[in-house]
C-alpha cells in the first residue's frame, strides 16, 4: 500500500505541542515535512492558535478545532516525533534527543559510530537552535580544513591534527543539520563531498611538505594519486545525473542491487576493520591521532598506503569498465 495523498493532523487539544520548537522548527512543521517526505501531497490540520508555517512541500489546509475530521484523509499523530509522544517540556527534550539519534546511519563507519557522532551530534544540537544552515557549516569546515593544511605545511603538526579532527566533526554536523532541518540540496552535497576530497588530498601533500626532504615529493605524489580516484568518481556520478553523490558510485565488484547499508555495513571483524581504514571517518581520525601524538610521518605513511591502494583500484576499475563497454 502506497503513502496516503492526504493526511489529517489533529491539534484541537494540543496546540501548545504544535508550537513547541524541536530541532530548529516547530513540532507542527516537522510533522508536516515528515508527511511530505513519506509521499503526502496535502495535509489538513485541525486546531486553533497554531504556529505560523513556512512554505512547505505539500498543500496545507487549516480547519478550526470545532470542525469535523475530514473524510478520506489518513490521520497521523502530530504529537509524536522520533517515536516519542510530546506532552510537556520534559517529553520535548526526550524527543529532541531521540531525533538527534536518528542521524546515526546504518552504514556509519567505525570512526563515525564510536567517536565522531558523539561529538558532532552535540554541536548539531546547538547549531539547530541557532538556526544555522548546512552550507554555512560546510563553508566553516572548509576553512578549518584549509587551516589544518596550512599548519601541516609549516610543520605545526599538533595544530594540524587538532584542526583536521575539528574538520571531520563539522563534516558530520553539516549532514546531520541537513537531515534534521530538511535542508538537503544537490549543491550542498556536491560542495560537501568535493571539498572533503580537496582537503584530504591537500592534507597529505602538506604533511609531506611540512616533513621536508624526500617526504615532500612523496606526499605530493600520493595526493595526486588520490586526486585521480576522486576525479574519476565525481565524473562517473555526474554523468549518471547524480553530481556530488559519491555514495552512488559502484566499483566493478559491487552488485547493482546492493542497498547502501549493505555495501557500507561495518562489522568488527579483522577484514571489515581493515576495509574501514579506507573510509574518511576513520583515516582522518588516524591522521589526527598521528599528528597529535607527534608522529606525523605515520599519518603520511597511512596516506601514502591509501593513495597507492586507491590508485590501483581506480586503474582496475577503468580497465574493467572499458572492456565491458567494448564487449557490448
Amino acid at each position: 500500500m502506497g503513502a496516503p495523498d492526504t493526511v489529517f493532523v489533529d491539534y484541537a487539544r494540543s496546540a501548545g505541542v504544535a508550537s513547541m520548537v524541536l530541532g530548529g522548527m516547530t513540532v507542527a512543521e516537522r510533522v508536516l515535512r515528515e508527511a511530505a517526505r513519506a509521499g503526502a501531497t496535502r495535509a489538513i490540520v485541525r486546531g486553533d492558535a497554531l504556529p505560523p508555517l513556512p512554505r512547505l512541500p505539500l498543500e496545507v489546509e487549516r480547519i478550526p478545532a470545532a470542525a469535523e475530521p475530514p473524510a478520506g484523509a489518513v490521520a497521523i499523530d502530530g504529537t509524536v516525533i522520533a517515536g516519542v509522544q510530546i506532552s510537556d517540556a520534559a517529553t520535548r527534550r526526550r524527543a529532541a534527543r531521540a531525533l538527534l539519534q536518528t542521524c546515526r546511519r546504518p552504514h556509519d563507519g567505525i570512526g563515525d559510530r564510536y567517536v565522531i557522532r558523539a561529538i558532532s551530534l552535540r554541536i548539531t544540537s546547538v547549531l539547530c537552535r541557532l538556526g544555522a544552515r548546512p552550507n554555512q557549516v560546510t563553508y566553516a569546515n572548509i576553512a578549518v580544513g584549509l587551516a589544518a593544511c596550512a599548519a601541516a605545511a609549516r610543520g605545526a603538526f599538533a595544530a594540524a591534527g587538532a584542526l583536521i579532527l575539528l574538520q571531520v566533526v563539522l563534516d558530520s554536523s553539516d549532514g546531520e543539520l541537513a537531515r534534521l532541518r530538511h535542508l538537503h540540496s544537490r549543491f550542498g552535497m556536491l560542495l560537501d563531498n568535493a571539498s572533503d576530497d580537496l582537503i584530504d588530498n591537500l592534507f597529505i601533500a602538506t604533511l609531506g611538505v611540512g616533513l621536508g626532504g624526500i617526504w615532500a615529493p612523496i606526499g605530493i605524489a600520493a595526493a595526486a594519486a588520490r586526486g585521480a580516484q576522486s576525479a574519476m568518481i565525481h565524473i562517473v556520478v555526474a554523468r549518471r545525473g547524480q553530481p556530488g553523490d559519491v555514495l552512488a558510485f559502484r566499483w566493478w565488484f559491487d552488485r547493482e542491487d546492493d542497498a547502501l547499508a549493505e555495501r557500507f555495513e561495518v562489522k568488527l571483524t579483522p577484514g571489515q576493520v581493515l576495509r574501514s581504514i579506507g573510509r574518511r571517518d576513520l583515516y582522518v581520525l588516524l591522521w589526527s591521532a598521528g599528528c597529535l601524538a607527534g608522529v606525523p610521518i605515520a599519518a603520511l605513511g597511512l596516506g601514502v598506503i591509501l593513495a597507492a591502494a586507491q590508485l590501483g583500484l581506480t586503474l582496475i576499475h577503468v580497465t574493467v569498465t572499458l572492456r565491458a563497454g567494448r564487449a557490448r
